[in-house]
């Protein structure tokens, strides 16, 4: 689809590209949150409206695309592989900013991360430790906290590639109910027209 020179994939292809852009920015705003997560605990009631919305945009963008490009009819490996071409798109500006943003613009942020990640284990220790319900669990969560301390941090090239095997990873699956929603088959009557 890619290097296709029929015109109808390539406009296929430049309305993924087009869109990718706003997903791209969602993921980065994604990102972001999550980041700054590590040390606000109280941005973890954001993740999961962020996580509900980012199908339902998937969903839109896939519907807008079968309706103004596919004469109003895709099938569902069609859907899919679309999906996952438009999550790749975006996962590649997500990786390339997640990469300015940890080489360039916050040098430590790694670091500061890993360190706040370690000091919320650390307090979820001792809240373990002292409870008797939970304490069966103080020791695998001591462990955790050890394999954390002498974990290297990643580089922020790590990083960004990390973040797009993620996204197309997670796509592949997320694509499945998103392309069997999308799905439909084509009306015969605009393929008549349009001949």
């Amino acid at each position: 689809m890619l290097f296709s020179s029929n015109p109808l994939a390539k406009m296929v292809n430049n309305y993924l590209m087009k869109m990718a852009v706003p997903l791209a920015a969602w993921f980065i705003v994604e990102y972001l949150v999550r980041n700054a997560m590590s040390t606000d605990v109280l941005l973890s009631f954001l993740v999961i409206p962020m996580m509900v919305i980012t199908p339902i945009a998937i969903w839109w963008i896939l519907r807008k695309l079968r309706r103004d490009y596919l004469y109003d009819g895709i099938l569902g490996i069609q859907a899919w592989s679309f999906g996952v071409q438009l999550i790749f798109y975006a996962g590649l500006i997500e990786a390339l900013f997640i990469y300015v943003y940890n080489e360039f613009l916050k040098p430590g942020n790694l670091k500061v991360v890993q360190e706040a990640l370690i000091s919320q284990y650390e307090n979820v220790y001792q809240t373990f430790s002292t409870s008797p319900a939970l304490s069966q669990y103080a020791g695998r969560l001591q462990e955790m906290i050890d394999e954390l301390k002498e974990a290297p941090v990643l580089t922020p090239i790590e990083t960004a590639i990390t973040a797009l095997s993620n996204d197309v990873f997670f796509g592949i699956i997320l694509m499945i109910p998103i392309a069997l929603i999308v799905r439909k088959k084509p009306n015969p009557d605009l393929w008549r027209e349009q001949e």
